[in-house]
């Protein structure tokens, strides 16, 4: 088996975030099908796993609260795979999937700060 590099698994956990958040509700059903569907529910199985964020922690690529609440988004996630919102249609008009992307959003945006602060220190 291969492992990746701490740097890569950032690269990847930063790339799924990045795919999911309210932007996508201006897009288009093509747009948001490729980006939920497809790359974030691959990134989110992966890269949001307990034991890689554990690692993005420990090195000191993420804090406490974007590990906290990534772990929330992947479950949050994963719920609304087993569910009769699994479509477009519900991403666009579910309160649980704007919570999603909302939760995306601030992970998102704690993330960028965070970075920010880590490059000044």
């Amino acid at each position: 088996m291969m492992t990746i590099t701490i740097e890569k698994l950032y690269e990847f956990y930063i790339n799924t975030i990045k795919s999911c958040g309210t932007y996508l509700l201006s897009s288009n059903d093509s747009v948001i099908g490729y980006n939920i569907f497809e790359q974030f529910d691959i990134g989110a199985v992966s890269f949001l796993h307990r034991d890689n964020l554990q690692k993005l922690f420990e090195t000191g690529l993420i804090n406490d609260e974007v590990m906290n609440k990534s772990l929330t988004l992947r479950s949050e996630f994963l719920k609304l795979q087993q569910s009769d919102e699994w479509n477009i249609n519900a991403v666009r008009n579910s309160s649980v999937w704007r919570q999603v992307l909302n939760l995306a959003d601030e992970i998102n945006s704690l993330v960028e700060r965070y970075a920010k602060q880590s490059c000044r220190a």
